[in-house]
């Protein structure tokens, strides 16, 4: 068991440099003076470190047989987490706004900027909830917490493919969708070789809510009625 929390440790600590790495070009390396940037991108960042850094911290605490303090901070979590989701919203606001002062209405950026809250605010929702319901199932709670830590890796990797690939935005969102869906189905193969699929079912769950809205997004934003949904709201913001 301490191998496994060790184990849950490092795979944190690895998807926390991940989003770093991603970040850095165009967040990090504007330290300490961040001109140009708004208190909502200070805040967004904030929230988010604090989620990547209980993500490491929990499963230390648990191996060090710290439970109260483990549970304190998992208490901690029902606050932190709905300002996450907030601060997520506001992000995606923030850029849906931004696309349309540079791009125009219906160009697929703005399109698929509206239809990106279900593809990651959503699943990360599900999963905490998720998490939470099953706190006293171990096997089950740390599966779903993986699974909130595969979600928010995605902004890094993304912004990998973009900026440091030279990627353009809508092709790196669909390998990322990808290669994260991959992620998924290699956590799942690890459970089937380790004869734990048959007992606990929680990686293959998550697959399914996240793959949905992200196969989605392959095809929604560019029907009519998504374009038209788009305009009426964009309607709203200028």
């Amino acid at each position: 068991m301490e191998k496994e929390y060790k184990s849950i440790v490092l795979f944190f600590i690895a998807i926390a440099i991940i989003v770093f790495i991603g970040f850095f070009p165009t967040y990090f390396i504007h330290f300490p003076k961040f001109e140009g940037f708004l208190s909502l991108h200070h805040f967004h960042a904030i929230v988010m470190i604090s989620w990547l850094l209980m993500l490491i911290i929990q499963p230390i605490l648990i191996s060090k047989r710290k439970y109260q303090w483990h549970r304190l901070i998992g208490q901690i979590s029902y606050f932190l987490v709905p300002i996450i989701i907030i601060s997520m919203l506001l992000v995606y606001k923030r850029a849906f706004i931004n696309s349309l002062d540079t791009n125009g209405i219906n160009n697929i950026e703005s399109l698929c900027l509206l239809f990106l809250p279900l593809t990651d605010v959503l699943p990360f929702t599900v999963f905490y909830l998720l998490a939470i319901k099953n706190k006293k199932e171990t096997p089950n709670h740390f599966r779903y917490m993986i699974s909130t830590a595969i979600v928010i890796v995605g902004a890094g990797f993304v912004r990998i493919l973009t900026v440091w690939f030279d990627m353009d935005f809508i092709s790196g969102l669909y390998v990322n969708g990808g290669v994260l869906t991959l992620v998924f189905v290699g956590l799942i193969l690890y459970d089937l070789k380790y004869n734990k699929l048959s007992n606990n079912k929680s990686f293959v769950i998550a697959f399914f809510v996240f793959v949905i809205p992200n196969f989605l997004l392959l095809f929604v934003p560019n029907t009519a009625w998504w374009q038209s949904l788009t305009n009426e709201i964009a309607k709203a913001f200028i």
